[in-house]
This record gives C-alpha cells, sequence and structure tokens, in this order.
C-alpha cells in the first residue's frame, strides 16, 4: 500500500482544533448576522427622522446619519475581534494570575456604578468613559469565571495533601458581585452569576449537598428581595404569570415572530422595531428576526447556538488532558454564551419573565459583543492549547 493510500489519523488533537474552528465560525456568522439585524432596525428610523428633519428645516445636512448605529456596532466587531485574537494568544497561566485582581477591579466598579452611575431605565447599571458606556455587569460574568477556575482547580490539586480552601471563602467575592449588581437592581444578572458558579462547582465534582444549601437559600432570597424592592421586577414577574396581555411588550414580540411565518416579510420590511416592541435593537432583536426572517431565521440562530454549544463543549472535554483549569475555562465560556443565549429566547417567546438580556454576538451594544467575543478567544485558546498538548503539529 503506498502512502498516499494510508487513512489521515485524526486524535484527539484534530479533534480540539476542529471544534475550536467550528466555534469560532460560528460566532463569526451570528457576529454578521448582528451587524445586518442592527442596519435593519436602525436605518428605518434613521431615516424617518431623516426625512422629517429634512421637511421641518429644509435641510437635512444636520440630520442624524441612518447608519450611525451600524458604524458603531462596526467599530464594536472590529474591537471585538482583536480582544478574541489577545484573548486566544494569552497564556492559560496568566488568566490564573490576574484572575483576583481582575475580580477584584470588577468589585470596584459595580461598587462605583452604584454611585457614579447615570440613571437609566429605574437602574444604575452603566458606567460612562466619554462617549463609551461599559456594563460592568457584564465583566463580572468573565471575572467570576476567572477567578473560580483557578481557585476551583487549585482546590482540586490541594486535595492530595488535604488543604483545601473552604468552599465558602471561595464563593464570598463572587457573591459580594451578585449583590452588587443586584442592588442596581439587576436581578438577572445576579441570577445569572450564581448559576454560573453552580456549574462550575458541579464540574468541579463538589457534592451537591455541599452547594444546595447555599442555593436553596441564595436564589429564593435575591428573587423576594428583588419582588419586593423593585416595582418594575414586580411588574415583570405580575405580567408573567397573568400571560400575555393585549398591548404589553411580550405580545407584541409575539405577534412579530409570528407575523413572519416560515421565511419573513423580507429583511427590512418589519413593522414591530418602530416602536411596537421596545428595545428592538437589544433584548428583543429577536423578534425582528422572526418578523423578517421567518421560522427559518430563527431556526438558524437557535441551530447556530446548538452548534457553539456542542463544539464547545468537545473542546472542554478535550482539555481535561491539559488540566482542570482549561477544562473549566472552556466550559465556563460554553456556558455563558449557551446560557445568556437561552435566556433571551426564552424572554422573547414568553417562556420567561422579561430581563434586559442581550442576544449573545446579534444585539447592539459593545459591552456583550466584548463579553461573548472574550468567551470565544477562551475557547480558542483552549483548543489551541490541547492541539499542542497532543500534536507536534496542530494547526497544521
Amino acid at each position: 500500500m503506498t502512502s498516499a493510500a494510508l487513512p489521515l489519523r485524526r486524535g484527539p488533537g484534530y479533534s480540539a482544533q476542529h471544534a475550536g474552528r467550528v466555534v469560532l465560525a460560528v460566532a463569526a456568522a451570528l457576529a454578521s448576522l448582528g451587524v445586518v439585524m442592527v442596519y435593519s432596525t436602525t436605518a428605518v428610523k434613521g431615516a424617518a427622522v431623516d426625512s422629517a428633519l429634512s421637511i421641518l428645516q429644509g435641510d437635512s445636512s444636520s440630520a442624524p446619519n441612518p447608519i450611525a448605529a451600524v458604524i458603531r456596532q462596526l467599530r464594536w466587531v472590529l474591537l471585538a475581534v482583536l480582544t478574541c485574537w489577545i484573548v486566544a494568544r494569552t497564556p492559560l497561566e496568566w488568566f490564573q494570575k490576574i484572575s483576583r485582581p481582575v475580580l477584584f477591579i470588577t468589585l470596584i466598579l459595580l461598587a462605583s456604578t452604584l454611585v457614579l452611575g447615570p440613571l437609566r431605565n429605574q437602574s444604575r447599571r452603566w458606567l460612562d468613559f466619554g462617549p463609551i458606556a461599559f456594563q460592568p455587569s457584564e465583566l463580572l460574568k468573565i471575572a467570576a469565571l476567572l477567578y473560580l477556575a483557578d481557585q476551583l482547580s487549585r482546590r482540586e490539586r490541594a486535595t492530595a495533601f488535604g488543604h483545601r480552601t473552604p468552599l465558602l471563602a471561595i464563593l464570598a467575592p463572587v457573591g459580594v458581585g451578585a449583590v452588587l449588581v443586584l442592588v442596581e437592581p439587576d436581578l438577572g444578572t445576579s441570577l445569572f452569576i450564581v448559576a454560573e458558579a453552580i456549574v462550575l462547582l458541579g464540574l468541579a465534582g463538589v457534592r451537591p449537598t455541599r452547594f444546595l444549601p447555599f442555593v436553596i437559600t441564595a436564589m429564593p432570597l435575591l428573587v423576594i428581595y428583588g419582588y419586593t424592592r423593585f416595582a418594575h421586577v414586580r411588574k415583570r414577574f405580575e405580567l408573567y404569570a397573568s400571560g400575555p396581555q393585549s398591548g404589553t411588550q411580550i405580545e407584541e414580540a409575539l405577534i412579530g415572530l409570528g407575523s413572519g411565518g416560515v421565511i419573513g416579510v423580507g429583511l427590512g420590511e418589519g413593522t414591530h422595531k418602530l416602536g411596537y416592541v421596545a428595545e428592538a435593537r437589544t433584548d428583543f432583536i429577536f423578534t425582528v428576526i422572526g418578523e423578517e426572517l421567518g421560522f427559518l431565521g430563527c431556526a438558524g440562530v437557535v441551530v447556530a447556538f446548538m452548534l457553539f454549544t456542542f463544539y464547545g463543549r468537545r473542546v472542554a472535554w478535550q482539555a481535561r488532558a491539559l488540566g482542570p483549569h482549561a477544562f473549566y475555562l472552556a466550559a465556563g465560556a460554553t456556558f455563558i454564551v449557551a446560557f445568556q443565549a437561552l435566556i433571551n429566547i426564552a424572554v422573547v417567546t414568553a417562556t420567561a419573565p422579561t430581563k434586559g438580556v442581550s442576544l449573545p454576538f446579534i444585539s447592539v451594544g459593545g459591552s456583550n459583543l466584548l463579553m461573548a467575543a472574550t468567551c470565544v478567544g477562551l475557547i480558542l485558546n483552549v483548543s489551541r492549547r490541547t492541539a499542542e498538548h497532543v500534536s507536534t503539529d496542530p494547526w497544521g
């Protein structure tokens, strides 16, 4: 048999390499769709404003640029690509060194938000740095992942020597962050951080009896506090309990989804983005996709996130050869993107109470996009390191 006839050997190195490339391709496709949908949701409004000013002033030179939002989003996409590349090329050991400082800085930013952040939609979630608005709670998702991956991997190594850090001491800083986010108020992100911690604890092999008391106590307390303390949280729960009602945000979102049919009314032809559905560029952009691209467009987005989750999980599974730290990073990064997409789609389809959660890669905004790009960078980093660990030529 000649050498040309020999079968190509595809071992763990190829599997990790291939999975990382699929994750990157899916992220790029979703981000590209995001730019298109941002244009669809903003260009019509921008053109309407331009036309109105032209009529009133007789001159459109002072009118806002109809594609200004698209230009801003493209800038964020370029910054996200750079962020992803930097994270993907950074040594994994360095993430362990910076995990605690990053979490500490994030907690300071969250505390500063409560004092210095502007009041928007009855909450203080943003910090303004000149023309740039930044949401520290998005950074907390990454900071908590880096911190818990480091601490849990150290705890696992210390098990052999009998000197393990108590779980309460590990979880305390993350708990402080969740409380600060709750006070903004942002109940959904606070519960998201708790869920992220629970998943990582489960992956670390911590017995459920060790953290179930924490879960049973913390999550109901967070919900009760948000329900009794903040009127808009209480209203959202009540609307969810009573079901979609005429004129509400959720009812309009469902009408928009249903009106698209199988193939949609056509890109740019949707009407629910014209004020019928608030936050059409961010939290409810999935409604615009359903109306303009139809069931096929929505199904494509869902399948894309399923592929992201499947191949992200494959990277994490292969990363066990590198050790627990790489495994936790890849698994946690996959969970953050997948769980946020699940929550967003659940809200839009009225299967969960309304919550201000963006659709990763697609919704307009920099904080959400940079968070998702960082997760992709972590997955790519782990896949590359895994391939290098088991193959002499991982990217060939």
